[in-house]
């Protein structure tokens, strides 16, 4: 995890070392509630795709067995077209699940903690996102909801209001 440097966030924002601390444990819980909390939602969502939807692939395989429509390599044939097809749709859900999921905690629980540190410490909700956005990893959830001011150079500055 890429980690922002405390000492220049100090002598860039109206945050000492402790606040700047306290900012980046916020961040983290929040990231991990958000990471967790989608990680759950898309495992949840694939499964019940994947069960639910093989009760229809083996069943139209099986009825075309029986009533002898198609012999056998056929069938093992549509029954693998179907379970990758079946898996495709499951992994689609999983995927809306997550981003669901990730919207949800964000709105009820990151958000408001956001606005809870924001009335407590004298900084801008521009900085926090500048801040919070440098002290998460590239594939953080929490990452995709933070607003980061970028300066002439396309960087993100951490003391930019």
């Amino acid at each position: 995890m890429r980690r922002i440097d405390l000492e220049e966030c100090v002598d860039s924002t109206p945050l000492n070392q402790e606040e700047t601390q306290e900012l980046v444990s916020l961040v983290e819980t929040l990231n991990e509630k958000m990471r967790s909390s989608g990680a759950s939602g898309s495992e949840l969502a694939f499964g019940l795709g994947c069960g639910i939807g093989l009760i229809p692939v083996f069943g139209v395989t099986l009825l075309l067995l029986i009533l002898r429509l198609v012999s056998l390599v056929p069938a093992m044939l549509i029954l693998v077209v179907g379970l990758v097809g079946l898996a495709s749709i499951s992994a689609l859900l999983a995927s809306l699940a997550r981003t669901n999921a990730h919207k949800r905690v964000y709105r009820e629980i990151a958000n408001p903690e956001i606005d809870r540190f924001l009335n407590q410490h004298p900084i801008s909700r521009q900085v926090f996102d500048n801040l919070a956005y440098q002290s998460l990893p590239n594939d953080a959830p929490l990452r995709d909801f933070l607003s980061p001011a970028l300066n002439d150079g396309g960087e993100i500055s951490p003391g930019v209001e």
